[in-house]
């Protein structure tokens, strides 16, 4: 196992190096890495494999061209956990432990595996909005950690909106046999919204310098800065919008702006 891990990491590297425009040999690859030459060659082949014109002339190792963005994109998601283990992964399924002595190991697992093989999850969920226990049979789609919190995002069966269940909130899970047809969270499974906002100008290098979403377009517009994008109205989104202040103006969605004052609203009422 150690080797194969060290395989992929070296070889992410080594290419990573390289489209650095980093001047390297086969002899330099090898003594930067602490492998036999042989070794190097051998990753020179893998990643041709995957497509990637990688070559050596001149005693250098090239690229004849940048290799495909999905490519990169695999390669990355490969390495990164394999990397980044001890500080992310590994600290994240920590603190959810703390909470979850007794069953976090199968909750992860069991809704990876579920995830990655198309099974059918059976579970029994204590609700958010009333402390209620209910049971569902969930067709997951995906496992994701924000902060510390897992949440397994899942269609109910029969269901075609996505909902997202806290895996700290899973009273018990069981996994069955039945398979269901892959599924994904693309935008026809979701009510999306045409968004606008629009920006004052003092905060125009932080909204180009960053990712804001997956898909958005900025322009400037008579001194001002407007973002537009589509995206689902979550609450998530609605804090993301306060956390600018006054900064910010909704042009569009009146849905989005319905949400935040109810939000704020909520808030108020507890926190006079």
């Amino acid at each position: 196992m150690k080797s194969y891990t060290d395989d992929i990491l070296r070889r992410s590297e080594l290419l990573a190096r390289i489209i650095n425009d980093e001047e390297l040999s086969k002899a330099d690859a090898a003594f930067l890495f602490k492998v036999a030459e042989v070794t190097i060659n051998r990753d020179i082949k893998a990643l041709r494999d995957l497509g990637i014109r990688i070559f050596s002339k001149n005693n250098k190792l090239i690229l004849e061209e940048i290799p495909q963005t999905s490519v990169l994109i695999s390669l990355a998601s490969n390495y990164l956990p394999l990397k980044l283990n001890s500080d992310l992964i590994y600290n994240q399924v920590k603190a959810f432990s703390k909470t979850n002595r007794k069953n976090f190991f199968s909750k992860i697992v069991l809704a990876s595996k579920a995830i990655n093989e198309h099974l059918i999850l059976e579970l029994k969920y204590k609700r958010f909005y009333d402390g209620k226990s209910a049971s569902y049979n969930l067709l997951p789609v995906r496992l994701t950690c924000v902060g510390f919190n897992w949440i397994l995002y899942a269609f109910k069966e029969g269901e075609d909106i996505i909902k997202s269940f806290y895996l700290s909130r899973i009273q018990k899970i069981k996994l069955t046999n039945k398979s269901f047809d892959g599924l994904s969270l693309s935008p026809d499974k979701q009510k999306l919204y045409d968004i606008e906002f629009k920006f004052v100008p003092d905060v125009r290098d932080e909204l180009f310098d960053k990712i804001w979403f997956e898909s958005f377009d900025l322009e400037e517009a008579d001194g001002f800065i407007i973002l537009r994008t589509k995206q689902p109205i979550t609450n998530t989104l609605s804090s993301w919008c306060i956390s600018w202040w006054d900064a910010i103006e909704i042009i569009k969605p009146q849905e989005l702006k319905e949400n935040i004052k109810e939000m704020i609203a909520c808030y108020s009422a507890k926190n006079k």
